[in-house]
């Protein structure tokens, strides 16, 4: 007996079938990525949820550290009223002790009350020095930073400080600029200023023979959201240390060394709040733990 296979007809597959299976594709990858988008969505949901207490957080640390700027700056302004009172007994006592002087005779008493009357003008002095740190402290500090070609503003600013401050040779003090320093860049100039003229004030006061030298240069800090943050440096040093001793605390330095810095310390103490307040820091540069020089780090990126 002889059978007969049946053979299946041939599928003719029309350009219709071919767009229909492309779009089943289509469909099923449209599919899967919109499953792989709602899965985003959700991701991308809890975090906005956590950048919105992060952003709540963030803001009610900031207020918390404006509060904080405000009530210490009232506390400074106590602090100076405080020391503008006690001023006035203090000015009295040297009015009444060189009244006192002129009706006398005796020499050895005249002696000891200008010993006195010395020694009441130096407390007197110091009321004044730790009033008016407090009162500078205590004010609103607006810094802005401009646009400069870099070079030729630390030339000018070195320049004038060279007349104003009256060095004895052209050679008494040097400007160094590393090939490191861009171009041109934004640059806390008035805070750059007064801390460079304040500074050279205080190593001419330790160490008047001294020949300073002021090196201008930058440091690599970190890469931020893809930006090189950098610090613009600027070091002063002596050629030779001063007498002063410096360790780790500022309180026990300025303590130990308060006649050899000028103004009790004050200067000192007025540079680094600048500084800390447009971003910056100021470091002691020593030698065998002597002051040498010191070193100032501005934002130069931001």
């Amino acid at each position: 007996m002889v059978t007969i296979d049946k053979k299946a007809k041939p599928k003719i597959y029309t350009e219709s079938d071919h767009i229909l299976n492309d779009l089943k594709e289509e469909l099923t990858s449209l599919k899967s990525r919109m499953n792989l988008i709602e899965e985003e969505q959700e991701n991308n949901r809890h975090l906005l949820d956590q950048l919105s207490f992060q952003e709540d957080l963030a803001n009610e640390l900031i207020a918390g550290h404006h509060e904080e700027i405000e009530s210490n700056k009232e506390n400074y302004k106590v602090i100076a009223n405080v020391m503008h009172s006690l001023k006035s007994p203090v000015s009295n006592v040297v009015e009444n002790l060189a009244g006192i002087i002129s009706e006398i005779d005796d020499k050895d008493a005249q002696d000891t009350l200008k010993e006195c009357i010395n020694t009441a003008s130096n407390v007197l002095s110091s009321f004044t020095e730790v009033e008016e740190f407090c009162m500078d402290v205590g004010e609103s500090f607006q810094i802005n930073q401009q646009a400069v070609d870099i070079k030729s503003f630390f030339k000018e600013t070195v320049s004038n400080l060279q007349k104003e401050l009256s060095f004895s040779t052209p050679q008494s003090l040097r400007l160094l600029m590393d090939r490191t320093i861009p171009e041109n860049g934004p640059l806390y100039t008035e805070v750059i200023k007064q801390c460079l003229e304040s500074l050279l004030k205080e190593l001419i006061y330790s160490k008047p023979t001294a020949e300073v030298s002021i090196r201008i240069g930058s440091e690599k800090n970190e890469m931020k959201y893809g930006i090189e943050i950098s610090d613009l440096t600027i070091q002063l040093e002596a050629d030779q240390p001063t007498d002063i001793t410096w360790n780790e605390s500022w309180v026990e330095s300025i303590q130990m060394n308060q006649s050899q810095l000028l103004n009790s310390g004050f200067n000192l103490l007025r540079i680094r709040d600048s500084l800390r307040k447009s971003g910056g820091q100021l470091e002691i540069s020593k030698h065998n733990n002597k002051i040498i020089g010191f070193k100032v780090y501005l934002p130069l990126t931001y």
